[in-house]
């Protein structure tokens, strides 16, 4: 008894720890709350849907963010949507972000863009990591990631913030004390919505390109690890690449998940070679290079809404 009383008395101490210590963490990470690329709200605002609602989920990197507006999708499909994901996200944090969301959401069907199979390196840089990580609520999930995510000798300052912001006390203000975002839904649905123009001189001619380039080794485990959990959480997986004026070295890598996609029986779509069925316009269609802007979201979203219906019809 005396043996169970200790026990149960370091246990309590331990969550009542790890609890405090979330809550400064919270109060202490950064944030972004403000401009287009609110990326704390968009994170945080998909806890506060409500449970089961979401028909279709989106994930991936920023190519992902700039290419779907759930609310236009809405209006053309009926299908609500929320697109969960963050800049230069590598495919293995998209992957826990996946299981984040199958918390609470059962979707149909779930659309991966797979631009960062361009992924170089087995980690991202910091600033990748903890604009992904941070606003991630503090699970085993969340520690999965980072030790998917973070190399060994960093984790402790991605799984509690203290650690990394300790020194932050004097740049705090109202919005890191009151942590409002914990409670707000994002109006766009992780959406983000940009109006700058950039006229693009040029793009790479891609439909002669057949030759495969190997992504990283982590970046194919991952994929197999989307469609692994889709069998499981029986949801349907489709992969996409959304326009972004892809270079030919770009598009080899894009060829072998296509490559990959057909021997495992899902779909893919580059939406690269769409160009002139989607109308896009290098002139007036791109906030930069990589990225489409509102005026290419535009064009963009009721194409693939058609080709969305006819997929989740078969």
């Amino acid at each position: 008894m005396l043996i169970f009383k200790r026990t149960l008395r370091v246990i309590i101490f331990i969550i009542c720890f790890v609890l405090i210590f979330s809550g400064v963490s919270n109060i202490l990470e950064r944030k972004s709350l403000e401009g287009a690329w609110n990326m704390t709200l968009k994170v945080g605002g998909f806890y506060n849907e409500p449970v089961d609602s979401l028909d279709v989920m989106f994930f991936g990197s920023s190519h992902m963010y700039c290419s779907i507006d759930p609310r236009m999708l809405e209006e053309q499909t009926g299908l609500k949507s929320y697109v969960f994901a963050t800049q230069q996200q590598p495919l293995w944090i998209s992957y826990h972000y996946l299981k984040e969301a199958l918390k609470t959401q059962s979707p149909e069907t779930v659309v991966l863009e797979v631009h960062m199979v361009v992924q170089e390196e087995d980690y991202a840089d910091e600033g990748t990591l903890h604009s992904a990580v941070n606003p991630i609520k503090l699970s085993r999930n969340k520690v999965e990631m980072v030790y998917a995510a973070v190399p060994h000798g960093e984790r402790r300052n991605y799984i509690l913030d203290i650690f990394k912001y300790h020194d932050r006390w004097e740049e705090l203000t109202r919005d890191d004390y009151t942590l409002e975002h914990f409670e707000a839904l994002d109006p766009l649905r992780g959406f983000v919505q940009l109006e700058t123009v950039t006229v693009i001189e040029s793009r790479d001619e891609l439909e002669a390109v057949v030759d495969v380039s190997e992504p990283l080794d982590k970046s194919m485990e991952y994929l197999e690890k989307f469609v692994e959990l889709s069998r499981e959480e029986g949801f349907e997986l489709i992969l996409i690449k959304a326009p972004s004026n892809a270079t030919v070295d770009e598009k080899k890598l894009y060829n072998a998940v296509e490559a990959f996609a057909l021997d495992e029986g899902i779909t893919f779509e580059d939406f690269n070679m769409h160009f002139d069925q989607l109308g896009l316009d290098l002139a007036t269609d791109f906030y930069d290079r990589r990225h489409l802007n509102v005026n290419g979201v535009a064009k963009f979203v009721p194409y693939f809404g058609a080709f969305l219906m006819e997929e989740m019809s078969e």
